[in-house]
This record gives C-alpha cells, structure tokens and sequence, in this order.
C-alpha cells in the first residue's frame, strides 16, 4: 500500500531531475499520521542524515514540505504541505521561475541572431512563436493565481455549462 505512494512519488521527483530519495522522503511524509523527525526519517527511509537533510530542503524549497516545531522537543519535525491553495502558489511561483530564465534566454539568442548577418528567419519565428507561448500562459498564470482552487473549479464549470 504504502510502495503506491512513494513510487509515485519518485517519477514526479525524477521528471523534476530530482533523486529518488526526494520522492522517497515526500511519499513518507504523505503517509505518516503525525509530523516526523529527522531522524524518524533517517530510520523509516534507511537514508543517512546528510542525505536526508539536502533533500528536505529540496522539498522545503519547492514548498512541498514544511517544517515544524512540537512543543518540548528540540528537534524539527515535517509535515508534507496538503493545502490546495498553498500548493497551488508555490506551482504557480516555480512555473513563474522557470518561463522567466527561458524568456531570458530567448530574447539574448533573438539579439544574437538578429545581430549576425545570415539570420535564419525560421528560427526569428520559432523564437517569436515560444515567446509568445509563454507571455500567454504567463497571463493565464496571474489569473489562475487571482482565485481559490474552489473559485477556480467553479468559475470553470459555469463557463463549461454555459458553453453547452
């Protein structure tokens, strides 16, 4: 039962470039009843410390996982973060992120190519074509972001239903 979790939990890891152990350490935590110390993770995984300490602040980064404080004990304990909205915001700010730096890139490759001689007017329109791609789910972003997941659901079916 628990193997569901964490297997899944690993691919989703590893298409993000992610070692396993990120996987292994959030589909942990998604199964645990109570938050979980360092080193009840070190024991329920069979990782080192070390290794688990990178990769909780790898998932801690991606807003996955957070950390806690239980009254009278010293030690950090995580939780996984569940909240639909608290989720929905760290997707949103790490898509953000990532159409930021190709946006970049596209337009330093646009000024190099159209500085040399030879431009390819293909590749100007290839180039044009991705920007605005991603100008347009930059936009569709800011407004994902404007609504609760809840006010997203039903914003959506009322316009699915009036379109029938």
């Amino acid at each position: 039962m628990k193997r569901y979790m964490v297997d899944a939990c690993v691919k989703v890891a590893n298409s993000y470039g992610c070692c396993d152990a990120v996987g292994v350490l959030r589909g942990t935590l998604f199964l645990a009843d109570r938050p979980i110390s360092m080193d009840e993770l070190v024991e329920e995984t069979g990782y080192s410390k070390s290794t688990v300490s990178t990769n909780i602040s790898t998932l801690e980064r991606q807003g996955l996982v957070r950390r806690v404080i239980i009254p009278g004990d010293k030690r950090y304990h995580y939780i996984p973060v569940t909240d639909p909205d608290s989720l929905k915001k760290e997707l949103i700010a790490n898509m953000r992120q990532e159409m930021q730096v190709i946006i970049a890139a596209m337009n330093r490759t646009e000024e190099d190519l159209r500085a040399c001689e030879h431009v390819s007017e293909a590749a100007l329109d290839g180039i044009g074509r991705a920007r605005r791609f991603y100008m347009q789910t930059d936009l569709l972003l800011d407004l994902i972001s404007r609504y609760n997941t809840e006010e997203l659901i039903e914003l959506l079916q009322r316009g699915f239903l009036e379109k029938r």
